[in-house]
């Protein structure tokens, strides 16, 4: 089954989409609740859209109706009212004596009646179905007659509330009572009831939006959440699960502070949600925080989701590190066990001789505290000394001190032991470079010795070999065979003597007559010698030096050698008709000399690194048998070094380059003093 591709770009997008349905839902649900708290939302009043029709036009009714009856007992307290009741009844005196109000009321008990109609004379007579006409003319109506038992009303609700409840009858009483009450229902005042109009045309429409923006920005979550399950761990064109540095974190840290962050910001959301907010402040307010908890919902979520994908769920986790940490002390528990062992004992100790010497008051467990503590010091501060000595010793063993010793025997337990194991380290290092230096000097005194005996007899085969060219022989195959054996004589030689200078290289016997050269008079002198070589090729020199004198501190003979050598390999392997560029650099402290060419062969077949070149026996292609010995670089590398040079050999597919570098003269000079 082909594994699906989550690109970056697909799981950002979900992780978008993810918050952004977040903030949706809460907006509205918080929306939801902001119109259930003022009564707005009703399911009855989904699909009501006219104000009187609605159940918060039934609500705000049974509110002013409350808040009616408690102005008419506050009223009819008169005198008697307590200094809160009076200040209840000033509030309740500007909202039904108010001029122009869209509630009317008509209210007798006992003969005595009140109204907030300013055109009512004292003294008038309570015409009861003259008053109910006039309420009914405004629109909606309620009367409340215990006289004649009568109940009638046109506003939805409110029967439930003047007969239905207890609690409610206790405030209209049910003998005696006349009570009448009219609703503009054009609102033509602009009391409460208009401004409660105001926000239900306001807010109402929102029901449907939030209701269906709650519905939709759920299951979008639900399915972008399902998403990222899927995606998390994945990368593009990589196989297994990628955790990144949140997956490292100990799980159980990890879930401590998700619920500790989440907790604080749902007590934050339920605080908001407690305070007097304007709507729009409270639906920003709970976003940002319902975003903040969305976001450190994800991190955690997606986090364990990729652990259980990878399987480190538990190796991830502080009760794991615990216990392995346990299963490591019962397997090396001599060591840990002596240390705690030694920890227990010390802690047992001084808590006794503290006791006695502070709680009892004794001199003696005083005077044993300080003994004990002193050894203790002592055994520390030995102890100290003692790792220090074992350093500086493994110190100059790492700089190549193998004759150093450590005193053993004035060491103690542990550290003596470790002490005579690098005293036997440093010992068994020191015959292993011995018997590879000897080693070293066996095999270059052996080739020296070999190349000596090659080369009397070698001489002979050469000396013969051009006696036999100085005779006038018309055999056209004797005079090839001729030709072959001059030439592999001839590479012979040059075999045995780079033979020689290698083995003399190697072993540190050439002598060296370091002088001030001046490389720019040398390079123009080793390339007059090679005109005819590159002529013969058709190569073309291109040549970057210096006007002035570049002057370096080297061996003139060496040095020569060495540019010869790189340029002899030029005329040997260079493609015919190419360019041969030569380039002297001085810098502020170094010169450097470059030699690039074209090669003949591939470079790149054999010698996957430019290095392997310099070394023993490598050519730059299999195929150069016929000349060369293999060691010329290797030579030319080792000949620059000695002079305290940098040779350095770079290969670009078939481009050859090769660069010298020395010190100049005056950097040398300032070195040396």
């Amino acid at each position: 089954m082909e594994r699906k591709s989550y690109t970056y770009s697909m799981k950002l997008t979900g992780v978008i989409f993810h918050l952004f349905f977040n903030m949706v839902f809460t907006i509205a649900v918080f929306l939801l609740a902001a119109m259930l708290g003022k009564n707005i939302f009703s399911l009855t009043d989904i699909g009501t859209d006219e104000f009187f029709s609605s159940g918060y036009y039934t609500k705000c009714m049974e509110e002013k109706c409350s808040a009616l009856s408690d102005y008419l007992h506050l009223e009819q307290k008169g005198e008697l009212r307590t200094a809160e009741e009076e200040r209840k009844y000033l509030q309740y005196t500007g909202i039904f004596k108010q001029p122009d109000s869209n509630f009317c009321f008509w209210y007798k008990q006992d003969g005595v009646w009140y109204t907030n109609q300013p055109d009512t004379v004292e003294g008038q007579e309570f015409d009861t179905q003259t008053i109910l006409m006039e309420a009914k003319t405004m629109g909606d109506f309620l009367l409340y007659d215990m006289e004649m038992k009568e109940f009638s009303t046109n506003i939805k609700g409110l029967e439930e509330y003047f007969l239905g409840g207890y609690s409610n009858q206790m405030y209209w009483p049910l003998e005696n009572v006349v009570l009448v009450l009219g609703v503009d229902v054009q609102l033509s005042a602009e009391d409460d009831l208009y401004d409660a109009k105001q926000e239900y045309e306001k807010l109402h429409p929102w029901i449907k939006v939030s209701i269906a923006g709650a519905v939709i920005s759920l299951m979008g979550w639900i399915l972008s959440l399902v998403y990222l399950t899927l995606a998390t761990g994945h990368r593009e064109e990589e196989e297994g699960i990628h955790l990144n540095f949140l997956d490292r974190v100990k799980t159980e840290l990890l879930f401590a502070v998700f619920v500790v962050s989440i907790s604080e910001l749902l007590l934050l959301l339920g605080r908001l949600n407690s305070q007097t907010w304007n709507v729009s402040g409270l639906l920003v307010a709970s976003g940002t925080v319902s975003l903040i908890i969305d976001v450190l919902f994800l991190l955690f979520y997606l986090s364990m989701v990729r652990r259980m994908k990878a399987e480190v769920m538990w190796e991830n986790s502080l009760a794991c590190w615990l216990l392995r940490g346990f299963e490591k002390f019962l397997r090396e528990r001599t060591v840990t066990v002596q240390i705690l062992l030694a920890f227990a004992i010390h802690m047992v100790v001084c808590f006794i001789l503290a006791v006695g010497a502070f709680h009892y008051r004794s001199v003696l467990c005083l005077i044993l505290l300080l003994v004990f503590s002193a050894m203790e010091a002592y055994l520390i501060l030995r102890s100290a000394v003692e790792h220090d000595q074992i350093y500086r010793a493994v110190e100059k063993i790492t700089q190549g001190q193998l004759d150093t010793k450590i005193p053993a025997e004035e060491l103690h337990g542990e550290d003596r032991k470790l002490a005579e194991a690098i005293n036997n380290i440093g010992a068994g290092l020191h015959h292993a470079v011995d018997d590879s230096t000897r080693n070293e000097r066996m095999t270059a005194d052996l080739i020296t010795t070999v190349s000596h005996d090659i080369k009397t007899p070698l001489t002979s085969i050469i000396n013969y070999v051009n006696l036999i060219k100085l005779e006038h022989i018309e055999n056209e195959r004797v005079n090839n065979y001729i030709k072959i054996l001059d030439e592999k004589s001839q590479r012979l030689k040059q075999l045995t003597e780079d033979l020689v200078e290698t083995s003399r290289i190697t072993s540190g016997n050439v002598k060296l007559d370091m002088q001030q050269i001046d490389l720019v008079e040398l390079i123009y002198q080793t390339a007059g010698e090679f005109n005819e070589k590159f002529e013969s090729k058709e190569l073309t020199i291109v040549t970057k030096l210096p006007k002035g004198e570049v002057m370096i501190l080297a061996d003139g003979r060496q040095l020569y050698r060495v540019i010869e050598n790189l340029y002899n390999n030029v005329a040997k392997y260079a493609l015919e008709k190419t360019r041969v560029y030569v380039d002297v650099q001085a810098g502020e402290e170094t010169a450097v000399f470059s030699i690039k060419n074209v090669s003949e062969k591939s470079l790149a077949l054999e010698n996957s690194n430019a290095g392997d070149l310099t070394e023993r026996f490598i050519r730059g292609d299999s195929s150069r048998t016929t000349e060369g010995s293999g060691l010329g670089l290797s030579i030319a590398k080792s000949l620059t070094q000695l002079m305290g040079g940098t040779f350095e050999i770079s290969v670009d597919g078939d481009l050859f380059k090769a660069a010298i570098t020395f010190p100049l003269w005056g950097i040398e000079e300032e070195t040396e003093e």
